[in-house]
């Protein structure tokens, strides 16, 4: 008989339209990123495998740089770990690599800071970036937007930017979190070449840690900023109220793209 196969740890980088998947975490019944890279996992292991996430994404939010880690039995490289997932995986879900790691890292609690990148078209509707942006057909003042965001930044309760019943007073819940970068800006969009009239707005989101909805519902408050509907001032005494049903409505997800999670072994530096 030959030996038996060692359970050993990787790190998977990952990437998926979310505009299928009812969100990242697995839920009974419907497709999500977590349920589809674990059955994959399971064909190749032949038992049940469990995969961690670094950052939970909402149904409809995109992912460039999501981090999962999983335990599996596999006596191959990692690459053919890598390529046999992509294998037994949907289109719509890209492995980029896999990597061997130590058995103590875990995707989500490894994790020194996530960033979030939400983008806005503001302008007429556009031809190829519909699904990747929240159309915004009234003009912005990103001077306003920008001002507004420094609101959120440092260690702050955001429980007024918190969904899913959390940014309630009597939650119970720690809705503490430290954001060390809250920055709007233009960027060149390659595809709407005959619609020059519009902007591409990217919203940049870093920190420690993220609350149910907190940056759909951050882009949401500081649009409202932008559109004039809110003074600049507004943003910080929506954060000291510490109560959800004060803001706006939330962005939408499709705009949203988990970007990168940052862990203290990364090859390429902290930025």
């Amino acid at each position: 008989m030959g030996q038996p196969i060692a359970v050993r740890t990787f790190r998977l980088d990952l990437g998926y339209d979310g505009s299928a998947f009812f969100g990242s975490q697995r839920q009974p019944g419907v497709r999500t990123v977590q349920g589809a890279l674990e059955s994959a996992a399971e064909r190749l292991a032949g038992e049940p495998t469990r995969v961690a996430l670094a950052g939970r994404t909402d149904r409809g939010v995109h992912a460039v740089g999501q981090v999962a880690s999983l335990r599996i039995r596999w006596a191959r490289s990692a690459d053919e770990l890598a390529r046999a997932l992509m294998a037994l995986t949907p289109d719509d879900l890209v492995v980029y690599g896999a990597r061997e790691v130590d058995e103590r890292f875990h995707a989500r609690f490894s994790a020194r800071w996530r960033e979030y990148r939400y983008f806005v078209w503001e302008g007429p509707v556009p031809t190829l970036m519909r699904g990747r942006v929240w159309v915004v057909r009234t003009p912005l003042n990103l001077a306003a937007m920008n001002a507004a965001a420094d609101a959120f930044i440092g260690r702050r309760d955001f429980a007024a930017v918190a969904g899913a019943g959390v940014g309630v007073p009597w939650s119970g819940i720690d809705t503490t979190r430290t954001v060390s970068l809250a920055r709007w800006r233009i960027v060149d969009q390659p595809f709407e070449r005959h619609d020059r009239s519009g902007r591409l707005l990217e919203f940049r989101i870093r920190a420690d840690g993220f609350l149910p909805h907190m940056v759909r519902n951050i882009v949401g408050s500081l649009v409202a900023v932008g559109r004039g509907d809110r003074p600049i001032g507004w943003t910080e005494e929506l954060l000291a109220g510490r109560d959800r049903r004060r803001g706006e409505a939330p962005a939408p997800a499709q705009g949203l793209v988990l970007w990168r999670v940052a862990y203290d072994d990364d090859p390429d530096g902290a930025e």
